[in-house]
């Protein structure tokens, strides 16, 4: 019993950690992630979403590649970064920009 209960902290830590990593590897906050899925589904070019958020925040260590990446929908938020309404917005509009690009990148 005891050994089971050592082993769900251990991989609630382990979660965490990796949480963690992923999102400082990922450069953009969930707010910055957001914003980019929004405008990109108002048909904005990714450079001038990234003139924007330097505009807006310009301490932020986000660079245009990030911008280019994220705006393809690849980019995964977790849900202890936003409250349940925003965490399930998210999903709907990650899935509708995946899309958005994948639609696109056929177009060309």
């Amino acid at each position: 019993m005891n050994n089971n209960i050592n082993k769900e902290e251990h991989n609630i830590k382990k979660q965490e950690r990796r949480e963690k990593k992923k999102t400082d590897k990922r450069k953009a906050t969930a707010y910055e992630v957001l914003f980019i899925f929004e405008k990109i589904l108002e048909g904005w070019k990714t450079i001038k979403i990234y003139n924007t958020l330097i505009q807006q925040n310009s301490s932020s260590d986000i660079d245009k590649k990030w911008v280019e990446k994220i705006a393809t929908g690849n980019c995964k938020l977790y849900e202890s970064e936003l409250s349940k309404e925003q965490f399930t917005d998210y999903l709907g509009m990650r899935e509708k920009v995946y899309l958005y690009h994948l639609n696109n990148k056929n177009k060309i």
